[in-house]
């Protein structure tokens, strides 16, 4: 009777084995059951993030914000700000430069834009920082008005007059630059008269745009926008040594004691109950970090958010680390088709408003409610400054899903 029950035993375990074996190779070639739940670490992510935060003593609250790297924090990016300075001694020779810096968001650019003006002779340095969009005449107008102090000038003509004849060469610096777009009939022309403003005044002026890798490309493919900056710096991707470096470096590892906590998968691990006590957390600590560069693609932003998601402080006034699992994102590939469109559209912008959204998709705003909230209730997406954008967590798979079914190209 044992022996039957034993039988019986290793005749389940051995078919639960083959059916997570079959899952696996399913989602390996694309196959997903039609009612692949999204996972609640997904949606949940975000909370998480904020949770673990306000938990943390106010010392380490403060290192972990996200906020502009400066001082003893930042990680120089030596290549990218490079080619900054080389474009800005070019262009003090009176050629004609303009320059834009490709990145993903939270990659760092305004930290090394921040390192690149201290490096260079003092000059007069003019920033902004789009969040909203700007496609029309009125609000083209309104913004550069702000943005130079001007009075109400109306024509570009006006803008460009008075840029140079200024007595002082200037650097002008818009972040997310990519705002000054909406894909509509007539949603480029605010993107065209700034380059006309580029054109006529880089004798006095270092024109430096931001946009994000997506944005730059539908731009460069629907209005050629690479032929209006001839400088081009990508940031690249952070190596797995560097976003480490980056996060420790917050800690004073001297007086701050870090535990790596295992998961009950790495305990029952043979080759983890092998090690001693100080290699298993060497074990964990490399496992830890390479599984944080890889769901981060490089990203030191997100990166920092799954590493302030697996922290807590312990009694002794150190750290707990936990580890950190890999997403399943195979409920991509059954979203509908209104979900992909929304996404692709929410990509190409960086984001959108409500009434932008309702624009682009040419839906009621009571229409794009009902497409958007049900996204943002199941952690698709989330809202900062009143706009959609997708979640971070989810970002990156969500692209290369659409690139691959040609909704991106």
């Amino acid at each position: 009777m044992s022996s039957d029950k034993s039988q019986i035993t290793q005749s389940v375990n051995f078919l639960s084995y083959i059916k997570s074996r079959i899952d696996e190779l399913k989602k390996l070639v694309g196959i997903v059951d039609q009612k692949e739940p999204i996972s609640f670490k997904i949606s949940e992510f975000m909370q998480e993030v904020n949770s673990s935060l306000m938990k943390l003593p106010k010392e380490y609250k403060n290192l972990y914000e996200l906020k502009v790297a400066e001082g003893d924090f930042f990680i120089n990016r030596e290549a990218e700000i490079q080619k900054l300075h080389l474009s800005y001694e070019n262009w003090f020779k009176d050629r004609f430069v303009t320059c834009a810096i490709i990145g993903e968001k939270g990659c760092g650019v305004t930290s090394a834009l921040n390192s690149f003006l201290k490096k260079i002779p003092q000059i007069e340095t003019i920033k902004a920082d789009l969040s909203q969009k700007i496609y029309t005449d009125e609000e083209y107008f309104a913004f550069f008005n702000s943005l130079l102090k001007t009075e109400d000038i109306k024509n570009n003509k006006g803008l460009i007059d008075f840029l140079n004849n200024t007595q002082e060469h200037k650097i002008i610096i818009i972040e997310n630059l990519h705002h000054m777009f909406l894909k509509k009939v007539g949603g480029f022309e605010s993107m065209e008269m700034l380059f006309e403003l580029l054109s006529y005044t880089t004798k006095k002026v270092l024109w430096i745009g931001v946009f994000t890798p997506q944005t730059w490309n539908y731009l460069d493919k629907t209005i050629a926008i690479s032929n209006y900056f001839t400088s081009e710096i990508v940031m690249e991707q952070l190596g797995y040594e560097t976003i480490k470096e980056i996060i420790l470096k917050r800690i004073d590892c001297e007086s701050t004691r870090l535990e790596f906590i295992p998961n009950e998968q790495t305990i029952e691990s043979k080759t983890f109950q092998n090690l001693s006590q100080s290699e298993k957390q060497s074990y964990l600590q490399e496992k830890f970090f390479k599984l944080l560069h890889k769901l981060s693609n490089g990203n030191i932003s997100l990166a920092q958010l799954y590493w302030i998601r697996s922290i807590s402080a312990t009694n002794d006034n150190g750290l707990g680390v936990e580890e950190i699992d890999d997403f399943d994102y195979s409920f991509i590939k059954n979203l509908s088709s209104e979900a992909l469109f929304t996404l692709q559209a929410l990509i190409l912008h960086d984001g959108l408003s409500i009434k932008d959204f309702s624009t682009v998709m040419h839906e009621s705003l009571s229409q794009s409610r009902k497409i958007l909230m049900p996204m943002l209730e199941r952690g698709l997406l989330i809202q900062p400054n009143k706009k959609y954008n997708i979640n971070p967590a989810i970002y990156k798979p969500v692209y290369d899903y659409l690139s691959s079914k040609n909704f991106i190209h």
